[in-house]
């Protein structure tokens, strides 16, 4: 009897050394499934390609792990060799007062010897709105800024910047079934001076959550033009 309960006891260590190690290799990898850091780097490398991303209103009320995939456009850009910069926003965000935190670190950028040329910011719905006051702000006609899903949401149209002092190289992209935004041209045309822009309809029936995933179908053109934009400046 005794024989036999110290085997027992030999069983169970084995099977608890086991269960350590298996536990112990999911925890691993799930460390490796985070999704990676995308604050403002400490070191900043005036050679990088900077992406800032702002989000959707729905991300504010959901967090990123909903419908819109945010880690994943996220991870889409950073795969293409830039230096995204994003954060989740939650509470009261007024446009034009987060708009000042990134003109905060855009300015960090440049002043660490980064060309305003390497500076992308992209917004998607509110967050678009968020650019524009950032633009509108940081007054620099060389920094490019993507408008994904339109302008002028009613909704939000106490939240617009003053559209005359807007400066900078623009993108606008929208679906063609968007029933929330329209085009940008006539907020482009109301800039004084310092403005440059471009504006692609896409042929889709997703609407407003067109840019809720990294598809090819505005990806690809979003990286045609930050490409053209660097050889050519527009």
């Amino acid at each position: 009897m005794v024989e036999r309960s110290r085997g027992l006891n030999s069983r169970t260590i084995l099977i608890r050394t086991v269960i350590y190690v298996v536990v112990s290799l999911s925890f691993a990898s799930m460390s490796y499934a985070m999704p990676a850091s995308y604050k403002m780097p400490n070191n900043i490398d005036p050679s990088a390609n900077f992406f800032f991303f702002l989000h959707n209103y729905y991300v504010e009320l959901h967090g990123p792990d909903g419908d819109c995939k945010y880690y994943d456009i996220l991870k889409a850009f950073a795969d293409k060799g830039f230096t995204v910069i994003s954060e989740v926003r939650s509470g009261e965000i007024v446009p034009s007062e987060y708009a000042k935190k990134i003109v905060r670190q855009v300015k960090r950028l440049l002043d660490a010897g980064v060309p305003p040329e390497r500076i992308t910011v992209a917004g998607h719905s509110k967050g678009r709105v968020i650019a524009l006051c950032a633009a509108s702000q940081l007054g620099n006609p060389k920094i490019g800024y993507i408008i994904m899903a339109g302008c002028e949401v009613k909704p939000l149209s106490q939240a617009y910047p003053d559209f005359t002092r807007l400066k900078g190289n623009f993108l606008s992209i929208y679906a063609s079934s968007d029933s929330i935004a329209n085009s940008c041209q006539n907020v482009f045309s109301k800039a004084i001076i310092g403005i440059c822009y471009k504006e692609i309809t896409l042929n889709s029936d997703k609407g407003h959550q067109l840019f809720f995933q990294p598809e090819d179908i505005w990806i690809d053109p979003v990286m045609a033009w930050i490409n053209q934009r660097g050889t050519n400046g527009h």
